[in-house]
């Protein structure tokens, strides 16, 4: 019962948070934010590699895994649970300050299905520009790409062609 209540806060604040205006970055990608659900060895080396074609420093490209079926002690640094969201989707673990204070140029939800945990997270980080898969939420992502689940290399192959086409590629 609980759980269903703060369920419906957290995408009740979402909706608000879809609603404040934005600015989107007009200069090249510097940081990223890659959020998912499905985190494996070889994802998080296909990830990786973005930087390399974004021409960034291994400081600024973060990857981090929505997961669920571990208690919070068995969580390691890069994993978040709902245990880390409060009422409203407050972000309470120790990246949510790091995060404000960043201000990724590029956040990528690269999850297929409704996530409100890591949906509100994305919406919390406004002058984004915020890249989702088909299956993702319209109202948060200003591009989706339509790709195989799972399908990292085409994903990452389409999203280098629209940033070079929104001149945000270095």
């Amino acid at each position: 019962m609980i759980g269903a209540l703060k369920h419906k806060s957290i995408r009740k604040n979402l909706v608000k948070l879809l609603d404040q205006q934005r600015e989107l970055p007009k200069a090249a990608v510097s940081s990223v934010l890659v959020l998912t659900d499905a985190l494996n060895d070889s994802l998080n080396e296909q990830i990786l590699q973005l930087k390399s074609h974004l021409k960034l420093k291994p400081a600024d490209i973060w990857i981090r895994e929505f997961t669920v079926g571990l208690k919070t002690e068995d969580l390691q640094r890069h994993q978040w649970s709902k245990k880390h969201f409060g009422w409203k989707g407050r972000f309470e673990h120790e990246d949510a300050q790091i995060l404000q204070e960043k201000g990724f140029d590029l956040v990528i939800g690269f999850y297929w299905g409704s996530n409100p945990y890591l949906d509100s997270v994305i919406a919390k980080i406004p002058n984004s520009f915020r890249v989702g898969t088909k299956a993702g939420n319209e109202q948060l992502y200003d591009l989706m790409i339509d790709t195989p689940i799972g399908d990292w290399d085409s994903f990452e192959k389409e999203l280098l062609k629209y940033l070079s086409i929104l001149k945000l590629r270095a």
